[in-house]
């Protein structure tokens, strides 16, 4: 094989084998907690053979040979002659995890080492014997490489199809099989990689090709066609150039409106139907099932609540709900924390729940749902719950607030301390836990990502963690603003209403200026300031809700809503706070979309700076 197939087929072998992998977390993690389950017991073993037959082709011989005592180890159980415990799990996900650290040497390209003799020896259906190499091969042809022909006739004797230059053979009686089991797939994966099979290989010439099994391979090619794999990179590169058309219709219907042309009208609103359709096609690319984010976790719940002492059920809900698939990698460290926190301060020892009548072992529920253009994702536990005067003497000890604030605090008020820096109410510091260094940070880059993170608890009763997220990040429905001449964009999902500022309505509180709105104080922000010009003469409110919190954002005109593409604003004003990005307007001018965490948070540090300056 060339260089250039060889890299071909490797890359293929990552993809597909880090798929099955991916699966396998979540699949163990179930047949542990139900070991008779054949179908799934037969849906493990089957992965690990894939990855066998693949790293063979590749002639990974490390990866053949853990495989291989996985696969004897799950055989024994298939066969009826062993029940899978506690141990055999943790070897097999020990194994697991070995093979994801030599897929990332493949992908590396360098050199894997055999698997620690250790590790072999708990895969061992009965671990008394020692652990020995495979048996070598029948003679040296049998562990050669095999060549492109060769494997051409393998699997062309999978299928049914006979192999190139040989004789058509007699179709196969009635009686014949039209399908191979797994014994007889197994043996032909062993050929692969070097390992005689059970029986003396017949010529080729003897293959049959029975109707029945042409047919099954016609099906086979129709399956493969109706599915392609498409580099991300390429994906991303067709997202950027959908949005560039968003951008050319949004600035032709401007134009059509400006100049009041019927015949431009029309064109521009079929043109807008069409632009509409090809980016919601474009973005059901980009979106993947929730699915493959949550089935990462049952594996880390399993081995933390090993590690704690505790009884845990993890339930996944809404695992068909769809998100873009650049939010499943941003959500996996927020979402792990989420969790570790639910087990760790939630969930109670076995023995405490059973005092408390709750049944010994506890739940923790992630789920997913799609509100609007938004998902949310929700982390609850059936535990301990919060104690708010637990949060407040925290809050206190720790200097976040003083006595006074802290007794005005309601209860839902104290729950909202636990994303406070530094905040922690874990009696000491564990590698799990305790440090302070956490939720904080979670709520951060959750409002990086334009989302929110709130938090519920009923004392004995449980918490419950809910974060929203934007259905997708490629385009961003905004509220158009006018600041002076600057043109601002903000996040149309936090939007809750407009209203005009009437003479009185706002006043100064505390060094800063609020409205009072709906029987409350609204904290207003001038945006004049924010953008650096002369305050003053900004009179149209936005209210905005960026978690539990309210702010009304004062602008000088409100120009409506419109679909943009955010492009980052270069490595020179990436750390500026409270601006995401910036956009091109419908009529081809530059407006900054704005960061509303970012905002909130340079609000405070923008007053206290007025307030030293005057």
């Amino acid at each position: 094989m060339n260089a250039e197939f060889d890299l071909e087929l490797r890359q293929d072998f990552l993809v597909e084998a880090g798929e099955l992998l991916e699966h396998l977390s979540e699949q163990l993690v179930a047949l542990e907690a139900a070991p008779r389950d054949s179908e799934l017991l037969n849906a493990v073993f089957r992965a690990f053979h894939t990855v066998k037959g693949g790293a063979g082709f590749l002639a990974l011989e490390p990866m053949v040979l853990l495989c291989h005592h996985a696969e004897d180890l799950l055989n024994e159980a298939r066969n009826g002659k062993l029940l899978l415990e506690a141990s055999h799990m943790d070897a097999l996900l020990q194994a697991l995890d070995l093979l994801n650290d030599m897929m990332a040497g493949v992908g590396a390209d360098t050199p894997l080492e055999n698997p620690p003799p250790a590790l072999l020896q708990s895969l061992l259906p009965r671990a008394v014997a020692p652990v020995v190499a495979p048996p070598p091969a029948a003679s040296a042809g049998a562990s050669a490489p095999i060549d492109d022909d060769e494997f051409e006739a393998l699997l062309d004797s999978i299928y049914g199809t006979a192999a190139p230059g040989t004789v058509e053979p007699a179709p196969l009686t009635p009686a014949a099989n039209a399908t191979i089991d797994d014994d007889e797939f197994e043996a032909l994966l062993d050929t692969l990689h070097g390992k005689p099979a059970l029986s003396a290989p017949p010529a080729a010439a003897a293959v049959p090709a029975a109707p029945p099994q042409a047919a099954s391979a016609a099906r086979h090619a129709v399956a493969a066609e109706n599915s392609v794999r498409v580099d991300t990179a390429r994906l991303d590169l067709l997202v950027n150039h959908a949005g560039e058309l968003v951008l050319l219709r949004n600035r032709l219907l401007s134009l059509a409106a400006r100049l009041g042309d019927e015949t431009l009208a029309a064109a521009a609103g079929e043109l807008d139907r069409v632009t509409d359709d090809l980016q919601g096609a474009v973005m059901g690319m980009r979106m993947q099932p929730v699915g493959r984010l949550f089935q990462r976790f049952p594996r880390i719940v399993r081995d933390l609540a090993r590690q704690l002492g505790k009884e845990v059920e993890l339930v996944l809900e809404g695992e068909g709900t769809d998100l873009d698939r650049s939010l499943v990698e941003a959500l996996v460290d927020p979402l792990i924390h989420l969790l570790r926190n639910a087990l760790d301060h939630g969930v109670e020892m076995p023995a405490e729940r059973a005092q408390a009548g709750k049944p010994r072992q506890g739940r923790i529920c992630l789920s997913a749902s799609q509100r609007g253009e938004r998902i949310v994702i929700s982390v609850s536990d059936d535990g301990r719950g919060m104690d708010p005067q637990i949060l407040r003497r925290k809050a206190v000890e720790k200097g976040v607030i003083d006595a006074a604030q802290a007794a005005r605090l309601s209860e839902a008020e104290c729950h909202e301390l636990i994303f406070r820096p530094g905040f922690s109410t874990a009696a000491a510091v564990s590698d799990i836990s305790g440090r302070g260094v956490g939720m904080d940070v979670v709520k951060t880059r959750v409002a990086e990502l334009g989302g929110t993170l709130r938090v519920q608890s009923r004392l004995g009763h449980g918490s419950e963690l809910e974060l929203t997220v934007p259905l997708t990040l490629a385009v961003l429905r905004v509220l158009m603003v006018r600041v002076e001449t600057r043109l601002l964009a903000l996040p149309l999902g936090n939007v809750e209403e407009v209203f005009e500022l009437v003479e009185g309505q706002d006043r100064p509180l505390d060094g800063r200026l609020v409205a009072e709105h709906r029987g409350r104080a609204l904290p207003l922000v001038d945006l004049s300031l924010w953008v650096g010009v002369e305050a003053g003469g900004a009179r149209h409110v936005v209210v905005l809700h960026i978690g539990h919190q309210r702010i009304g954002c004062m602008v000088h005109e409100v120009l409506g809503r419109e679909d943009v593409i955010v492009k980052p604003l270069g490595p020179l004003f990436a750390d500026t706070s409270g601006i995401a990005g910036a956009t091109v307007t419908g009529d081809g001018r530059l407006a900054l979309v704005m960061d509303l965490a970012g905002l909130v948070a340079g609000t405070g540090q923008l007053f206290a700076l007025l307030q030293r300056g005057r």
